[in-house]
């Protein structure tokens, strides 16, 4: 039960292999954007937690490209997307209700 008293309060390490050449060209990029690699890492998980938009156009078209996703299911999974930011402003929810009905899609359609 503890585990659940703290759940979002807890950090977590994400790790991943890059080449040495990929990671010295991201380095550059971020300094030239006057960003640290925890802050940019940071931004685009807040972006795709969030549906934003411009991030998700990104990554729609990227699974499309290679084909990670069908069409079908790249569409039906931007009209849940659609219709719960429908919910939150109709409904004025919150970030956690509007969180939960996001949790709630995932568990009734898991395949998306």
């Amino acid at each position: 039960m503890s585990d659940l008293t703290n759940y979002g309060q807890n950090s977590k390490r994400i790790v991943f292999n890059v080449t040495d050449h990929d990671h010295a060209k991201l380095i550059v990029r971020l300094r030239h954007n006057s960003l640290t690699q925890s802050e940019f890492f940071k931004a685009v998980i807040h972006a795709v937690n969030e549906n934003d938009d411009k991030i998700m156009s990104f990554i729609n078209d990227y699974v499309s490209s290679r084909k990670k996703l069908n069409k079908t299911r790249i569409n039906k999974s931007n009209k849940l997307i659609e219709h719960g930011k429908k919910l939150a402003s109709d409904f004025a929810l919150t970030d956690d209700e509007v969180g939960d009905v996001f949790d709630l899609i995932a568990e009734e359609f898991p395949e998306l």
